[in-house]
């Protein structure tokens, strides 16, 4: 059912993948840590190429994703989180909306994703909500945010919550969510080497 408007809809958007964190709980780049037999990154790349046309990763230190074969670029306000990432995102592709997704996620729902895309139109972010929360490195951007993300990242603002505070969202309820899986478990983040090896 989402199929089909995913594959009508895809010059209208792309997807972008941060991967510019620190790791510092992990103590490497835990996007390339082997996980599963692959690059940890590689889990993401692998269900988005099965939506998206455009994907992206988005990161200081872009070119060690080189062997990816995605483009890459390095955020252009280095050193602000993911509201910056987000502004890179919107900044860097061509399209009216932008999937963007965390490099840690290995247990995405491309049906799920694809529901959210549907939904999107509406809203200027389509955004999961978990036990009150919003998950937005799991969400639907407009270009509409673009201008208002740098408007917040000029004034020394660096949280995504500033944004949200903005921006007419359309929130993803888990009731929508459950539909398509259990949200501990697509919003998985693999934050730390004790959370490889139990998933392993």
């Amino acid at each position: 059912m989402y199929e089909k408007r995913v594959m009508d809809d895809k010059t209208s958007i792309s997807a972008c993948i941060l991967a510019g964190g620190m790791s510092r709980r992990f103590g490497e780049d835990k996007a390339l840590f082997p996980f599963r037999g692959k690059p940890l990154i590689m889990h993401v790349i692998e269900i988005l190429r099965l939506i998206f046309d455009d994907i992206a990763i988005i990161g200081g230190d872009s070119d060690r994703y080189s062997f990816t074969g995605l483009s890459r670029h390095k955020d252009i306000v280095p050193g602000r989180g993911p509201l910056g990432g987000i502004y890179t995102a919107l900044s860097v592709m061509r399209t009216d909306r932008v999937f963007v997704c965390a490099c840690d996620m290995p247990y995405l729902n491309g049906d799920f994703i694809s529901y959210m895309i549907s939904i999107s139109h509406t809203h200027e972010a389509a955004v999961p909500v978990v036990h009150g929360l919003y998950e937005p490195l799991h969400a639907v951007y407009s270009a509409a945010c673009r201008e208002k993300a740098k408007s917040l990242l000029d004034r020394g603002e660096h949280r995504i919550a500033a944004l949200f505070n903005e921006v007419a969202i359309r929130d993803v309820t888990e009731d929508e969510i459950h539909r398509f899986g259990n949200p501990a478990r697509i919003f998985m983040n693999i934050n730390t080497r004790h959370d490889a090896e139990a998933e392993a």
